[in-house]
């Protein structure tokens, strides 16, 4: 991570990390994908993408993003809860949410002596591309430090009414956004002619939890160590680091 990266983290509140996967794994997400749109068709139950094995369970600890998520959460971060969002062209789905409203007890940000600390926190990847307009992610940056979080007007929060302050990230296949849930963001209506298909993975510092369940540990083949820590209920007393010293190295 370089000093820019932690300044627009800082300032947006939001960040995009280029060129996370490569076109293989893109390609064997989509394939994935595919089989499980029509198993969920066909009325089987699919689970979350971060069972859906191959490239899905490597999310869990993505090597190229882990480093911004124990910096920003902590060593003993956490995943909390993983899905998908895919999206049709003329589909809509959520408005504005977020942001740190004293009420939501995992939706915080903070800075002290050098360190950003961040509550629950959002990894999406990108298998399709997201371009201008076409909708998708949207965000109002810096919102994850404005006093003023009541004074959204509700048709901007429901994409009635373009604002300004109102942005939508550009990804292409292979990126990732990490932000914030401190953040103020949304679904706006997909207007693209190809399938939406991004997945969140969310993940809380160790301490602390959103989702009140847990993963299931039988659910996985393979687990590394390391993908064990991460998906450990919370904890405070004597939890082990989830990236071990020698693998910092």
């Amino acid at each position: 991570m370089i000093d820019e990266e932690r300044f627009i983290f800082d300032l947006d509140g939001y960040i995009v990390i280029k060129d996370v996967l490569s076109d293989d794994e893109v390609s064997e997400m989509n394939a994935i994908t595919d089989d499980q749109q029509k198993a969920k068709e066909a009325g089987e139950e699919v689970g979350s993408p971060s069972s859906w094995g191959g490239v899905f369970q490597s999310l869990i600890d993505q090597p190229k993003i882990l480093p911004y998520l124990t910096e920003w959460l902590g060593p003993k971060v956490r995943l909390d809860h993983d899905y998908a969002i895919f999206m049709s062209q003329g589909e809509s789905r959520g408005r504005l949410h977020g942001g740190d409203n004293g009420f939501e007890g995992d939706h915080w940000y903070k800075y002290r002596d050098g360190v950003i600390r961040t509550g629950l926190t959002v990894v999406t990847f990108f298998a399709s591309p997201a371009g201008s307009g076409d909708g998708g992610f949207t965000c109002i940056p810096g919102t994850h430090k404005t006093n003023f979080l009541g004074s959204i007007p509700d048709d901007v929060r429901t994409f009635e009414r373009d604002a300004h302050y109102v942005v939508q990230p550009v990804a292409e296949p292979g990126d990732a956004l990490i932000f914030t849930e401190a953040l103020v963001h949304g679904t706006a209506p997909w207007t693209a002619n190809h399938q939406r298909r991004t997945y969140l993975y969310k993940f809380s510092p160790g301490h602390s939890a959103w989702s009140g369940n847990y993963y299931d540990l039988d659910a996985y083949d393979g687990l590394t160590e390391q993908q064990t820590r991460m998906l450990a209920p919370p904890s405070i007393g004597k939890r082990p680091d989830t990236v071990e010293e020698a693998a910092q190295a």
